[in-house]
């Protein structure tokens, strides 16, 4: 490829397959149910493991461009007519998956976030609560929207994330592996909407965020080479949330109360953030000496149940000042830094924190409660009542520049 196309050509990657391509490399399917040429699209059944060979509307293959000029164009096809029926489809799909990709995809930023962590950390929980809480509370401080871009999500956040938690008040059960579970192969795609006034005082929108949110089973976290096979999008991802259980750590467990109810301990913490960064550097390419840029939240979870043997001062016990204007807070953050580095050396060993900084550019320390409480032997719930739990999602936004830093001053 010339140094000149290389400077030009824009990518995307698909949020489905996590496959990069060219932005003029796109597949499309006719969009006519009345077209008489249908087909079984063997491609998208192999990747979504559906075992059900339905035909249907056949797909159509996109002449690329020819000459320099044509393929270093940053704007993607946006329709195309099919040979079979003579109608014009809008349905474009990723080469190498087939999946239909989102209609924001060629004109707006993506971001993958990957929220990861091992069996038992709250991951589903605290994506519930995140998506819950961005779009009823948090959008009106930051005066964004945040909208599912697909039926698959609206349906698979309502059935297993939503209505467990907020209707029938139990704790969500754990997600299956990628491997046996098409559906866990899916990600929540979501368009993340930020609005300003315009001259006549009427919003309008001013940048649109494409989101990709994944919930990870524990399980494909346990070898490196499950997670080269089912979590592509960990190292394709603009923002790494790790979840970890104070409650599996034996310094915690000791300080608790014997009354207390404690999950069963699972993967070693230290051993999946070896296996994730070492997951990135061989797929990345990236030395030993070079940093990884992805910027990676290092996020305690169930901290309402951890409260009891913190300090009385502690910020952990306190809101998130991020919430109060909208800007994220670098103050509050400084904080939470200065204590959760000390937790760190207290509740695992001071060689997590050298790892971290030579291995990761960017990097936080957050302490979250997605429930508010400890849900118990019978999983029912009382009220949710959850804290800090945007603050690594805004801390992610803001580390790309999406939204303001405040420092207080």
């Amino acid at each position: 490829m010339s140094f000149t196309k290389k400077m030009f050509q824009k990518d995307y990657i698909c949020p489905y397959c996590f496959d990069r391509h060219p932005i003029y490399h796109v597949k499309f399917r006719c969009s006519n149910d009345l077209c008489e040429e249908k087909e079984v699209d063997e491609k998208k059944v192999k990747f979504q493991g559906n075992r059900r060979l339905r035909k249907e509307n056949i797909v159509l293959k996109y002449d690329l461009p020819e000459g320099l000029f044509q393929q270093v164009r940053t704007k993607m096809p946006s329709e195309m007519e099919c040979h079979a029926c003579n109608q014009n489809t809008t349905v474009r799909i990723c080469p190498s998956c087939h999946s239909e990709l989102p209609s924001t995809v060629s004109d707006f930023e993506s971001l993958i976030f990957a929220v990861i962590g091992a069996k038992e950390t709250g991951k589903s929980h605290y994506i519930s609560v995140l998506i819950e809480e961005l779009t009823k509370r948090t959008g009106d401080t930051y005066n964004f929207t945040l909208e599912p871009l697909n039926d698959n999500t609206m349906e698979r956040y309502r059935e297993q994330f939503y209505n467990p938690i907020y209707r029938k008040k139990s704790a969500i059960e754990a997600t299956r592996s990628a491997r046996s579970d098409r559906n866990v192969r899916l990600p929540l795609l979501y368009s993340l909407k930020f609005y300003k006034k315009n001259l006549f005082n009427k919003e309008k929108v001013d940048k649109v965020i494409t989101l990709a949110f994944f919930d990870t089973a524990g399980e494909d976290l346990d070898a490196e080479n499950t997670m080269k096979t089912v979590n592509k999008y960990i190292y394709n991802s603009a923002g790494i949330i790790l979840l970890l259980d104070p409650l599996q750590l034996d310094y915690v467990r000791d300080k608790l109360p014997e009354d207390t109810e404690l999950p069963e301990v699972n993967s070693d913490s230290n051993e999946i953030l070896t296996r994730m960064t070492n997951l990135i550097r061989n797929a990345k390419q990236i030395k030993q000496d070079v940093q990884i840029d992805i910027p990676l939240a290092i996020t305690f979870s169930k901290m309402d149940v951890v409260q009891q043997i913190l300090d009385p001062s502690s910020s952990l016990k306190f809101p998130s000042r991020h919430e109060d204007t909208n800007a994220f807070d670098l103050v509050d953050y400084e904080n939470v830094q200065l204590e959760i580095e000390v937790f760190i050396k207290e509740w695992l060993h001071t060689g997590v924190l050298r790892s971290l900084k030579s291995n990761y550019k960017s990097y936080g320390y957050f302490g979250i409660s997605s429930l508010g409480h400890n849900p118990g032997e019978d999983k029912q719930l009382a009220d949710v009542k959850p804290y800090r739990v945007t603050d690594p999602f805004l801390w992610l936004l803001a580390e790309h520049k999406v939204i303001k830093t405040n420092s207080g001053k």
